[in-house]
């Protein structure tokens, strides 16, 4: 089980990895990178408060959401935004506009998860 550390180091290499692929316009892959970024930024808090949503991968997901949409309610939107991106992206392949969008999701979730979680992600 990965702690709080390992976790904020694997958001911040997808972060890394989103904007760069943003740049190179490969915009299905930006949807993936973001989700997953988002996902790790999430594990990082949690983590910190001992729970880890990756144990039990059928409900992860779910679980992940619930609990960052309630201990982080101002982010609530934005976790939207994220995975609407994701299908938008992956699976209808529209255009940058919307990878951008995902993008700039991305560091509102993150920089709400440093700020109330006090974990550093970038």
């Amino acid at each position: 089980m990965g702690d709080a550390s390992h976790h904020s180091r694997l958001a911040k290499e997808k972060m890394a990895a989103a904007v760069d692929e943003l740049e190179k316009k490969r915009f299905t892959v930006v949807g993936d990178l973001v989700v997953k970024a988002v996902e790790q930024a999430i594990e990082a808090a949690a983590a910190g408060e001992g729970k880890h949503f990756h144990v039990s991968p059928r409900t992860a997901h779910a679980e992940r959401v619930r609990w960052a949409k309630k201990r982080f309610s101002e982010i609530a939107a934005e976790l939207d935004v994220v995975w609407g991106a994701y299908g938008d992206l992956g699976y209808d392949g529209l255009d940058g506009g919307r990878a951008r969008e995902a993008v700039k999701a991305m560091g509102r979730i993150v920089d709400a998860i440093e700020r109330r979680g006090g974990i550093r992600l970038r």
